[in-house]
């Protein structure tokens, strides 16, 4: 797909999403090269798709009075300066929990304006995030039973609490963050999306210390984009299987040789993380790694892998 015929496809869309055409203009205007690449990927693999989930998400973010071009930039900007870093000096930029919960998760300048919206739309405008999100709908969600009670440790923006909750009408959901600022924009985004307040409730968590709950407790738990973002995963997720029940199954994900303003556990390579997994007392029942030289980039000297499992607790 040349320039031209994307500036088309937009301009064709316009009529059918409007959100959504109208932020791609906005980001090509912005930044013409930026996210061209990804644009045209998701334009040429999943285009229908792409335009229905993207219009459904700038929505959301306009109703939590967002600007999505902006949020959009400024995430993948972030994520781009600290790639490039890790690229030059083979290490992440932070070693410390405590400076990052300082400089991202209770930082609003950082959560609020970009951090939580721009993550949430990378789900359908970073092509790895979009197919991931495919799989966490066809691995995970086909596979939990539409009954008792659900957790999500770490749900930042709560997109994940809101598909469980809308595709799972008979469950309850308890979610976790450690920033209050994803406490608040979940909340805003669940009320926003009509989810009535008896099905959920969000909590302050921090998985690094014990969980306060009861063993074998929730059908099912999340655990996304957060293995890479605490020091010690291996006993995280060893609490997070003592809380699940028998035959419940776990969606997590992490990256591998991808550096983020917040990441803080490197992995080398998608065996580690495997064996982690396995470490933790879970089986591996579906998988899938999303390599950035895979996304039309084949000469590309970026490392990055994202990585995404559904498991069992192992009894």
């Amino acid at each position: 797909m040349t320039n031209e015929e994307l500036i088309q496809a937009v301009e064709a869309a316009a009529t059918n999403y409007p959100r959504a055409a109208k932020t791609c203009t906005e980001v090509l205007r912005l930044s013409p090269a930026l996210l061209r690449p990804q644009l045209i990927y998701l334009l040429e693999h999943h285009a229908a798709e792409f335009w229905k989930r993207a219009e459904w998400l700038v929505g959301l973010c306009e109703g939590l009075d967002g600007n999505p071009a902006e949020a959009l930039m400024e995430y993948t900007l972030a994520y781009l300066k600290e790639q490039v870093q890790f690229l030059q000096n083979d290490e992440y930029s932070h070693t410390d929990f405590d400076d990052v919960y300082k400089e991202v998760y209770g930082n609003p300048e950082v959560m609020e304006k970009f951090y939580l919206p721009g993550l949430l739309l990378t789900h359908a405008f970073w092509p790895i995030h979009f197919d991931m999100h495919d799989f966490f709908q066809r691995e995970f969600v086909a596979r939990v039973a539409d009954r008792g009670i659900g957790a999500e440790y770490g749900f930042g923006h709560g997109l994940y609490l809101l598909e469980m909750l809308s595709q799972r009408p008979q469950t309850k959901v308890k979610g976790f963050d450690i920033s209050p600022y994803s406490h608040a924009y979940a909340g805003k985004l669940l009320d926003h999306a009509g989810i009535s307040k008896t099905r959920y409730s969000l909590d302050i968590a921090d998985v690094r210390q014990p969980l306060a709950c009861p063993a074998q407790i929730y059908e099912w738990t999340i655990f996304a984009e957060i293995i890479e973002h605490i020091p010690d995963p291996l006993f995280s997720l060893g609490e997070l299987r003592r809380t699940m029940t028998t035959g419940g199954h776990l969606f997590a994900t992490t990256v591998v040789n991808s550096n983020a303003i917040d990441h803080l556990y490197l992995f080398r390579d998608v065996s580690e993380v495997d064996q982690l997994m396995q470490a933790a007392g879970y089986d591996i029942v579906a998988k899938q790694v999303f390599r950035v030289a895979d996304y039309g980039a084949s000469k590309t000297k970026d490392p990055s892998i994202d990585v995404a499992y559904v498991c069992v607790p192992r009894r």
